[in-house]
């Protein structure tokens, strides 16, 4: 027998999960969240104190109406908590004139009538002096970029969700699902739960209750290292905004100080692609800003001999064109996914959220998500 009936169940209450779970519940449904680690963890993809947020989505214009209902529910949720969540201070995206990322910025600009102002080096390096860029490369400035406190809004979820008579438990692992007539039994060493819908939003552990679905997905392990100036002024929000340099080894991303850290710049990719997340390696190795280094070197020399007095691991969780996954399992149409956010998701959390609570309510999608969709990567035969 089940412990508890609710016509909901969450499994996994990071970003997404939680924002989620916020939206069910106050949508009047009876809700339970179920996440395997302890609150505020650092074993997943929602931590690391900031995550970039940013409009003229190179990656597919598609995202664009995401976006901008993310930005008005980032807002919602600030009212709602009363606390600031999202800091715009502008994006700055630099790479030569027809790398993928100023093309697709141009598109996505174009297509949706999005503020953003274009470049040259002589202007790149009279604003932002930060960057030694090469002379043929060119600029993309977003002023509604900027920047999330992550763990505060995982919390601004949370909280909401409490207070609207959710039931989240940690250190709750789910052990498996099942049907059980018309409803869903979901099992944990605590107890089995039923509920008529449930949502998969379980990150790099996805994979485990998707079935032939989840066999599409890879995990990624990523460092984030911050880096201390040795002006520190020079790199504070006034001068410096949320930047992503195209460079010869990859993608980086980096954010103005605002954290007493330092600078935090990441490698955006670039690292080996493995199945299980018993794969990721957790510790800092010291080769782990060895690629970070040389790029700083060349690009941000004031930082490439800095300290860094933090790293922290993450995983990213893969789909095969780093498109997310979002929607009904082909499988079975009362399980709602959330997954395969592929390093490039927390901005949309608030979004994806409201999605998945519409999904699991029977409330028509007024957003196109249709290139979300988890049957793209499924063959005729594992229909």
């Amino acid at each position: 027998m089940a412990n508890s009936i609710y016509d909901v169940i969450v499994i996994g209450l990071g970003g997404m999960g939680s924002s989620a779970a916020m939206q069910l519940a106050l949508s009047g449904s009876k809700v339970l969240g179920l996440e395997q680690f302890e609150p505020n963890h650092e074993l997943g993809s929602s931590h690391g104190k900031t995550r970039a947020i940013r409009l003229a989505y190179y990656e597919n214009p598609n995202y664009v109406p995401l976006l901008k209902r993310a930005y008005h529910l980032w807002h919602d949720l600030e009212w709602r908590v009363g606390e600031t969540l999202l800091e715009e201070c502008g994006c700055l995206s630099v790479a030569y004139p027809n790398h993928e990322v100023i093309q697709g910025i141009i598109a996505s600009s174009a297509l949706h009538s999005l503020d953003v102002d274009f470049l040259s080096h002589a202007q790149l390096s009279e604003k932002y002096g930060f960057l030694n860029l090469p002379e043929s490369y060119v600029g993309a400035f977003e002023k509604l970029g900027g920047y999330l406190w992550v763990d505060r809004c995982v919390q601004a979820f949370q909280k909401i969700a409490r207070n609207n008579n959710a039931d989240l438990l940690f250190e709750t692992p789910v052990t498996s699902i099942r049907n059980v007539g018309t409803d869903i039994e979901v099992d944990t060493p605590k107890g089995k739960y039923l509920a008529r819908k449930v949502v998969i939003t379980a990150g790099p552990w996805a994979a485990n209750f998707l079935g032939t679905s989840g066999k599409c997905l890879s995990l990624m392990r990523q460092t984030t290292h911050w880096f201390m100036p040795e002006k520190p002024q020079d790199f504070l929000r006034d001068k410096v905004p949320v930047f992503m340099v195209a460079d010869q080894e990859g993608f980086f991303y980096g954010f103005p100080m605002v954290d007493p850290e330092g600078v935090k710049i990441a490698r955006h990719y670039g690292q080996v692609e493995v199945q299980q997340p018993s794969e990721i390696m957790r510790g800092i190795l010291p080769e782990d800003d060895a690629a970070l280094r040389v790029f700083l070197n060349r690009r941000i020399p004031t930082l490439a001999k800095s300290h860094s007095p933090l790293a922290k691991t993450c995983i990213y969780t893969l789909s095969p064109d780093r498109h997310f996954m979002v929607g009904p399992l082909p499988e079975n149409p009362n399980i709602i996914v959330g997954a395969g956010f592929s390093g490039h998701g927390f901005k949309f959390a608030s979004v994806v959220g409201e999605i998945l609570s519409q999904l699991v309510c029977n409330q028509p999608v007024t957003l196109n998500i249709e290139f979300l969709n988890l049957g793209r990567f499924l063959n005729d035969s594992d229909r």
